[in-house]
C-alpha cells in the first residue's frame, strides 16, 4: 500500500465530478427537493405522522439515502465504462498500483461524492423541517459511510463487469431505483400487508434506511445493530469482491 499512489487516483477519481458540479452535485439536490415537495407536500397532508414524526421529517434519511447512493454507483461505474469506450483502460493497468491501491481509490471518490450529496440535501431539508442536529452522531455518520461505501464498491464491481452504459443504466434503473423505493424510504413497515413485510426484510436497502433513519431521528423499526451488521458484512462481501477482482484482472485485462 502505497499513499501517495491511493491519493493520486482518489484525487482524479474526485477531479472528475468536481469539473462538473452543476451536474453530479447541484442536479440531485434539485431532484431530492422536487421529491420533498411531492411527498412531503402532497403526501403530508394526508399522512400527518408515522411512529410519531411528521411525515415531511420521516422521509428527509430516505431521500438522502436514495440520491446519494445513487450518486456513489455512478462515479466508479461511468469512470471504468468511459475508459473501456475511450480505450484508456491500460492507464489504470500500466501504472503499478496495487489492487489494494485501486480498490481504496474508486471507493473513495465514490464514497466523498455520495457524502457531499448527502450534505447538501440534508443542508435544504433542515431549511423546510428546521431538524438541523441528529440523534445520535455515531450511528448516522457511520450509516451514511456505510451505504456510500456499499454503493460505490457496487458500481466499481458493476463497471469492471459492463461492456455498454446500457449495462450500468439498466442495472441502476431496474435494480437501484426499485430496490430504493421498496426499501420503506417513504412508508413504515407498519403500513404493509404481513407478507411485503417480511419480503422487505430481505431488502439490504431497508437497513440502509432504518439505519440512517434512526441515526437522525431515533427511531427505528428493527434494532440498530441488526441494521449495522446487516450493512457492515454487504460492505465487506463488496470489498473483497472488488479487490479480487482488481487483483485478478477481471475483465480488465486487454
Amino acid at each position: 500500500m502505497n499513499f501517495k499512489r491511493y491519493s493520486t487516483l482518489a484525487w482524479k477519481e474526485c477531479y472528475r465530478f468536481l469539473k462538473v458540479w452543476t451536474q453530479t452535485l447541484i442536479s440531485p439536490v434539485i431532484i431530492a427537493v422536487m421529491y420533498f415537495a411531492v411527498f412531503g407536500g402532497a403526501l403530508g397532508s394526508r399522512i400527518t405522522e408515522i411512529n410519531g414524526i411528521p411525515y415531511a421529517l420521516f422521509i428527509v434519511p430516505g431521500l438522502v439515502l436514495l440520491q446519494s447512493t445513487t450518486n456513489a454507483f455512478m462515479n466508479p461505474s461511468s469512470s471504468l465504462i468511459i475508459m473501456k469506450y475511450s480505450g484508456t483502460l491500460s492507464d489504470l493497468l500500466l501504472p503499478p498500483l496495487s489492487a489494494l491501491e485501486k480498490t481504496l481509490g474508486y471507493m473513495t471518490g465514490g464514497i466523498v461524492r455520495g457524502l457531499l450529496v448527502s450534505t447538501l440535501i440534508f443542508a435544504v431539508a433542515a431549511v423546510f423541517t428546521g431538524k438541523i442536529v441528529p440523534h445520535d452522531w455515531g450511528v448516522f455518520l457511520l450509516m451514511l459511510f456505510l451505504a456510500n461505501g456499499i454503493f460505490t464498491l457496487l458500481g466499481t464491481i458493476l463497471g469492471i463487469w459492463a461492456k455498454t452504459f446500457d449495462h450500468i443504466s439498466g442495472f441502476s434503473t431496474f435494480v437501484i431505483t426499485p430496490m430504493g423505493f421498496l426499501g420503506a424510504i417513504f412508508y413504515s413497515l407498519e403500513m404493509l400487508p404481513p407478507l411485503a413485510q417480511k419480503l422487505s426484510l430481505f431488502n439490504p436497502f431497508f437497513y440502509l434506511a432504518d439505519g440512517l433513519r434512526y441515526g437522525f431521528l431515533g427511531i427505528a423499526e428493527v434494532d440498530v445493530k441488526y441494521s449495522l451488521i446487516a450493512s457492515g458484512v454487504i460492505f465487506l462481501l463488496l470489498f473483497a469482491a472488488n479487490f479480487w477482482a482488481f487483483r485478478t484482472g477481471w475483465r480488465l485485462k486487454l
